[in-house]
């Protein structure tokens, strides 16, 4: 058995294990960075959600939309995805399901413009949609819909910038401009 060290870029250290006379290698990865790999898995599903979520919002927004009793919202332009608005949105939808309400203040009283502020978005106007107790993105987005005060939200051509998160079935979708 032979043991080679390698260390990749100066911090990690992993050793590969050759076992020649089976032909085959394996490596063993310190727990730390199996943790960290663990974290970079999940970062294409988190990329794959938000690139779900800007096209169903847009897909909307591009198209126009009646938003029942809150009226026809002609074709407008898309959102864009912003990381601020992102993190506000998880703030609260944390919080949501950390005390199990469903409600647009949060339980230390903040407001949604709040949250914005203090995840740095300098906002000159804002809207929030909230949900529980859906499972997809897409069902979230048809329950938002049908809700003329949501669909609104959505279609507002104010609105020049998006993020969104999901904790539990507490969902949070945050719209902005700056």
């Amino acid at each position: 058995m032979k043991i080679i060290q390698i260390i990749k870029n100066g911090l990690c250290l992993i050793i590969l294990t050759c076992l020649i006379s089976f032909g085959r290698c394996t490596i063993e990865i310190p727990e730390s960075r199996k943790e960290n790999e663990k974290e970079t898995e999940k970062e294409p599903e988190k990329q794959t959600q938000q690139k779900l979520l800007v096209q169903l919002v847009n897909s909307y927004r591009t198209a126009g939309c009646d938003c029942g009793s809150a009226g026809y919202f002609a074709a407008t332009t898309p959102v864009a995805w912003n990381e601020k608005l992102e993190q506000a949105a998880l703030d609260h939808s944390e919080d949501m399901f950390a005390n199990n309400s469903l409600n647009h203040t949060g339980s230390d009283g903040s407001d949604p413009g709040t949250r914005m502020t203090r995840r740095g978005y300098d906002w000159k106007t804002y809207g929030e949609n909230i949900a529980w107790g859906y499972q997809t993105d897409k069902s979230v987005m048809e329950g938002w819909i049908k809700s003329p005060g949501h669909c609104r939200n959505i279609m507002n051509p104010d609105f020049k910038e998006m993020g969104a998160a999901q904790k539990g079935s507490y969902w949070t979708l945050v719209l902005g401009k700056r």
